[in-house]
């Protein structure tokens, strides 16, 4: 059950780091302190690893394996991870629907910022879609560690007794 604790970390991780990808939006890397300049509208390179990452997030949470865990943590389980699968194919689905406007080159920092920025006001490019893949994903990891948590509170009281 670690181990699988262990994954959906990874998956976890993986989706969060998408946070750490909108910052470069508009940007460019430069020598100097901050290490950023501003290169507005050209981030097709950028929407483009994001699609990557979520492909990659789908891929992970394919693979999680459910057949070891028993008990009433068995059907929450298969349901989160089947509820964050459709998440992440319905981003990856509004992601291809405009590519029109993100899938070129000069991918525009509105429309990306309203893919991928979750401060952004405007959310119609994905947003919406991302920001309900973090829920869900939030979710896998909750119910994960509870799960964990219950069966090593279960090891700990059968070891006392």
């Amino acid at each position: 059950m670690v181990e699988f604790l262990g994954k959906v970390k990874e998956v976890h991780t993986l989706v969060k780091s998408i946070d750490e990808l909108a910052k470069a939006i508009g940007k460019k890397i430069k020598n100097d302190d901050d290490g950023f300049d501003d290169e507005a509208d050209k981030n097709g390179s950028l929407i483009a690893g994001v699609f990557s990452i979520v492909r990659a997030v789908g891929d992970g949470l394919s693979k999680l394996d459910t057949s070891n865990i028993s008990g009433n943590f068995k059907a929450t389980i298969s349901s989160t991870i089947n509820n964050a699968k459709t998440k992440s194919e319905a981003f990856l689905a509004k992601l291809k629907g405009q590519d029109a406007n993100l899938g070129k080159n000069d991918a525009s920092s509105n429309d990306v910022k309203a893919a991928i920025l979750k401060s952004n006001a405007t959310k119609d490019k994905g947003l919406e879609e991302l920001i309900a893949l973090n829920t869900a994903i939030d979710a896998l990891l909750k119910s994960a560690t509870d799960m964990v948590e219950a069966s090593i509170g279960e090891l700990t009281v059968k070891s006392i007794v």
